[in-house]
């Protein structure tokens, strides 16, 4: 009985179109926030108050945020996928 069912192999996705349900969705969503984000702080002034020691140019400042707001949404499109998930019969009762 290890064999998938026709119900199971359709429910069970392949990993790149996982990936891709989540790597895109989360890429699109940095973008914008990145661009509202960036549209009221200057990266500049963040890094002046943030971390005055270091000298970063404003390049850097925009592909750091960005790589922050992908990071954070990638974290939660992958447990939106991980929750979206079926669930697994119960192999014993507890009765």
């Amino acid at each position: 009985m290890t064999a998938l069912t026709e119900h199971d192999s359709r429910r069970a996705l392949p990993m790149i179109q996982l990936l891709g349900a989540v790597a895109w969705p989360s890429f699109f969503t940095a973008a914008v926030m990145s661009a509202v984000f960036f549209a009221f702080i200057d990266p500049l002034q963040l890094q002046q108050i943030s971390f005055p020691h270091y000298v970063i140019s404003r390049e850097l400042g925009y592909s750091l945020g960005f790589f922050m707001f992908w990071a954070g949404t990638l974290c939660a499109c992958g447990v939106t996928a991980l929750l979206l998930r079926p669930a697994r019969e119960p192999e014993e009762s507890f009765e």
